[in-house]
């Protein structure tokens, strides 16, 4: 009978859970994993230089795409550099698959000094991952990596990790034994027990002053056409989070933008008697750390039972996929024809609030719009921790779903790897990241992925020799010391023309958008790097 190696159960499970691209770095663990997708050329494997990259690409891809990202990582060192990663993919509930080598069986947890052997490689990714094992037998692997997956579209997604000792990726097993997949295996997302369904859509129904509060859930449903046809039945505003941002266009009537701290936003939610919050955990910095006060009539919509009521008491909670409990609701609902925005001319907040904005950040609001004025509308815009992000996550014009993506867990050097997930996922979409000179060396050796993959983004580097936020903050609160926030920083542009790609360098944000337009028609991944200081607020 013919036999298969773990390696090759492996590949032959991702494919028939409709896997297309892993990313990874090579390591001697996993060597049969990498044999089997020599086999298997149609899983195509994107390598890079840092194993953090490899996470932070499948959370680029997964975030684009609305599948599971998968990426591949060796025993110990090399799986312990995907930490930061999956701890940004873990807060931003991310659906990622960190499959990884372990040491032979025999020698697992044992402290017995054998190569690249980790302490409790498990238990590390246990604080990472909402669900993870070790797989000891070949014929576990197919089911063990359905569980994986499973957890993650079927249930919140969040990472997973799943790891398989090397004598078992070695090892060679009867594939008629096997309990291999059909190919295209898809899972069932929950729904809301019907009678809660019901309640909450009388509650909407008789609200006069109803809001929508949109998170994250909305975006990683793929529920935002059912978003906008509840809100436009309802004609209630929308409050987007960061993480929501795009699941109802900007220029929407009914959209409110994220800046749930202006004050025209606290008014509104006080004045409202009934809000739909939408796979949302209402975060501090949403929340202005929970003091802003909200309707009582409550209705929480999430998929992950522990969210409703844990910051704000729900009145009515509904357990359930957000898709599929919009559905629901939009089923149940009814209400007049006729009706019309409580809150009036929706449009006309929304750009009292920009106002307020462009105020305090002249500079900064001209080079977003300006950037919004140059990328097409389905854009996707990667943000780093610097400057122009924050100013971004207060104001900027999210037009399309899936196509801001920030980093919630505030993880520095997530933009430009991020970015290149996002590309290889969306190939046919413009990327653009956007990130400082420190964050960006965090992966700067991956230009060389970018090179090697042919994956064109164009990058935003404003360069201010600086962790300039921090020494902002040391300027603010610690009568200006700086320490350890100086930087000695490379010729970025020229750096890129080194690894075969295009450079570009601004001295000021004049010329910016010509600049991003030319990058965005090139055949490969440019930096533009715009030296510039940004004033610190109050100076």
């Amino acid at each position: 009978m013919p036999e298969v190696t773990g390696g090759e159960a492996v590949v032959r499970t991702l494919k028939a859970l409709g896997v297309d691209t892993v990313f990874g770095l090579i390591g001697v663990h996993a060597l049969p994993i990498y044999d089997a997708l020599y086999q298997h050329p149609e899983v195509r494997h994107i390598g890079v230089r840092h194993e953090q990259t490899a996470a932070f690409m499948a959370d680029g891809y997964a975030r684009v795409t609305g599948r599971p990202g998968v990426c591949i990582t060796t025993t110990g060192p090399g799986a312990a550099n995907t930490a930061a990663a999956m701890g940004t993919s873990w807060w931003d509930s991310v659906p990622v698959l960190n499959l990884m080598s372990q040491v032979p069986s025999d020698m697992v947890d044992r402290n017995k000094g054998v190569l690249h052997e980790p302490k409790d490689q498990l238990g590390m990714f246990r604080a990472l991952t909402k669900w993870n094992a070790r797989v000891t037998r070949v014929e576990d692997i197919p089911g063990t990596l359905q569980q994986a997956f499973r957890t993650m579209v079927a249930e919140r997604p969040r990472p997973t990790q799943v790891e398989v000792c090397t004598d078992v990726l070695n090892a060679r097993g009867d594939a008629e034994s096997v309990p291999w997949l059909a190919e295209g295996t898809a899972f069932e997302r929950p729904r809301a027990e019907p009678n809660l369904v019901d309640e909450a859509a009388v509650v909407l129904a008789r609200a006069e002053r109803p809001v929508v509060w949109a998170g994250g859930g909305v975006s990683r449903s793929g529920a935002w056409q059912e978003l906008v046809r509840l809100s436009e039945r309802l004609q209630a505003p929308v409050l987007t989070t960061v993480q929501g941002a795009g699941t109802i266009p900007y220029d929407h009537p009914l959209a409110l933008g994220f800046r749930p701290g202006d004050r025209r936003i606290t008014e509104l939610l006080e004045g409202a008697d009934a809000l739909l919050a939408v796979g949302t955990k209402f975060v501090a910095r949403a929340t202005g750390d929970w003091t802003h006060r909200l309707p009582r009539q409550l209705i929480h919509v999430d998929i992950d039972p522990e969210e409703i009521g844990k910051n704000y008491p729900a009145s009515h909670g509904l357990v359930g996929d957000a898709r599929e409990v919009l559905r629901q609701l939009l089923g149940a609902l009814a209400v007049p024809g006729n009706r019309t925005c409580w809150a009036g001319d929706v449009s006309a907040v929304r750009g009292e609030i920009e106002g307020r904005v462009r105020e305090r950040g002249a500079l900064e609001m001209s080079l977003l719009y300006e950037l919004r004025d140059t990328v097409e509308r389905d854009a996707i815009l990667v943000w780093d921790q610097t400057k122009p992000a924050y100013w971004a996550a207060r104001s900027f014009p999210v037009l399309e779903p899936r196509t801001f993506l920030y980093p919630g867990y505030g993880t520095l050097g997530f933009a430009f790897p991020t970015a290149l997930g996002a590309k290889v996922g969306q190939p046919e979409r413009q990327v653009v990241c956007v990130c400082g000179d420190g964050g960006f060396q965090l992966a700067l050796p991956d230009l060389a992925t970018a090179a090697q993959f042919g994956i064109n983004v164009a990058v935003l580097l404003f360069n201010d020799n600086a962790f300039g936020i921090l020494k902002d903050l040391q300027d603010l609160s610690w009568q200006g010391h700086h320490y350890a926030v100086d930087l000695v920083n490379p010729d970025f542009a020229r750096l890129a023309e080194l690894y075969g790609l295009r450079g570009v360098v601004l001295e000021g944000p004049e010329g910016l958008g010509r600049a991003l337009r030319e990058a965005l028609q090139a055949d490969c991944t440019t930096v533009i790097e715009v030296r510039m200081e940004f004033r610190r607020p109050g100076a």
